[in-house]
């Protein structure tokens, strides 16, 4: 039992982490393609604008932003998938 809590937490906080980062770095490529593209003003206030919410986050760095996103969404991922496996434990066992 205490193997499979280890392996869902593990799988879940990491899934956890790389789905904000690619989410992300998605919209931070489509942003800085989009420069390129007839609505380039729109773009490049769109990505200014994450940059901002970034740095925000990150202290004053777009990278640690991103890291300390995506840490706080591994974290919550993390607790919610220790608070399901003890429900199902719980509820298994009544």
């Amino acid at each position: 039992m205490g193997l499979q809590l280890f392996i869902a937490l593990v799988l879940t906080s990491g899934m956890c982490f790389l789905l904000p980062a690619v989410t992300l770095g998605i919209a931070l490529g489509v942003l800085t393609m989009g420069s390129w593209s007839p609505l380039a003003d729109m773009s490049v206030q769109g990505k200014d604008r994450l940059m901002e919410f970034l740095i925000t986050f990150g202290a004053g760095d777009v990278w640690q932003g991103v890291v300390s996103i995506c840490l706080t969404l591994s974290v919550v991922g993390g607790l919610f998938e220790m608070f399901a496996f003890y429900k199902y434990t719980y509820l298994k066992s009544t």
